[in-house]
């Protein structure tokens, strides 16, 4: 019976030797918690997804500006909670249907006349050798008066130029008390100017705004703020201008700015845009008021007008609604 104790004890240390061979290694188990904590690490949060590389976010610059929003960094409240997308789909039909520019828009009198708008800026901000100016791709867009249609003109320049191929388009809604560029496009609630020149910790990654027009971004006017006047004359809007004048040279960046004789921001910011587009409101704007409003942005040689809401005649040359100007003959004195 000893014989057949011992015969069993040795059967039984062979199968346990043989279970023991059969189980992971402590180096194996190891290596495989280190996995599962590492494809836990891994997994994005909601909406942290990055955006479908494009031949644009290849570049350096490109990159950073599409890259997802710091956590907590669109909510404010620094706790980590997931921020909501820097994205939106501007409604195109509603916009056609306000008689403006889209990629959706057929060939129209409108969309003829921003070609026509569009190509001397262009040729201005793309031009190199003796006719280059210093930041020609910076272009604020103003009018002497309120209501005259500035951001009407903002907007569909904006998308008759990221009609372009290869050329990349930043609206920036420096009118920042009636935000009405942001209202328009849709983009309201949002992050954006004011609030990066309010905190150091933001990025212009942050408050950009992606839309579904694969090369136009939108940079809203942001937080309402009784000091917004004062924060777009401040040394940090200077900074930003310059910092975005030399981080995207490769993009036409078109700035919504307040009317000039309504406040001081026109005139400080024609001190760092390379082109200026004056709207003029036909039969409502004086001479008077030009004359009034143009020394003011005079830091920037380089100012066009847009004749705005000019009506049609028949027998006209002209387009229609909209026609282009150098001068003031259509001015009522």
């Amino acid at each position: 019976m000893a014989d057949d104790g011992n015969h069993i004890d040795l059967i039984q240390k062979f199968a346990e030797k043989m279970g023991s061979q059969n189980r992971p290694s402590l180096a194996e188990r190891a290596t495989e918690k280190m996995a599962g904590q590492a494809t836990s690490i891994r997994t994005p949060p909601p909406f942290r997804a990055s955006p479908p590389i494009t031949a644009d976010s290849a570049k350096i610059d490109s990159a950073q500006e599409t890259a997802p929003a710091k956590a907590g960094s669109a909510n404010g409240d620094g706790n980590g909670a997931e921020p909501a997308p820097n994205h939106i789909d501007i409604d195109l039909m509603q916009l056609q249907l306000a008689g403006m520019v889209t990629p959706m828009s057929e060939r129209n009198r409108i969309s003829e006349e921003y070609r026509i708008i569009k190509r001397p800026l262009l040729a201005r901000a793309l031009s190199r050798g003796e006719s280059d100016i210093a930041n020609g791709h910076l272009i604020m867009v103003t009018s002497a008066r309120p209501e005259e249609g500035k951001t009407f003109t903002t907007i569909n320049l904006g998308m008759s130029i990221a009609s372009e191929r290869e050329l990349y388009v930043m609206l920036i809604d420096a009118d920042v008390q009636k935000c009405s560029l942001g209202s328009r496009l849709g983009i309201e609630d949002q992050k954006g100017l004011v609030d990066l020149l309010q905190d150091d910790s933001l990025e212009l990654s942050d408050v950009l705004i992606r839309t579904n027009i694969p090369n136009l971004t939108v940079l809203p006017a942001g937080a309402n703020d009784a000091h917004a006047t004062e924060l777009l004359s401040s040394p940090r809007m200077l900074e930003f201008v310059h910092d975005i004048s030399t981080r995207y040279p490769d993009r036409m960046i078109v700035i919504d700015a307040p009317p000039i004789l309504a406040s001081s921001e026109p005139g400080v910011l024609a001190q760092h845009v390379g082109q200026i587009v004056m709207v003029v409101e036909s039969g409502q704007t004086s001479r008077a008021a030009v004359e009034k409003a143009l020394p003011l942005i005079g830091a920037c040689p380089e100012v066009r007008f847009v004749l705005n809401k000019a009506r049609f005649r028949r027998g006209s040359e002209q387009f229609g609604a909209y026609s282009y100007s150098y001068g003031y003959e259509a001015l009522k004195d």
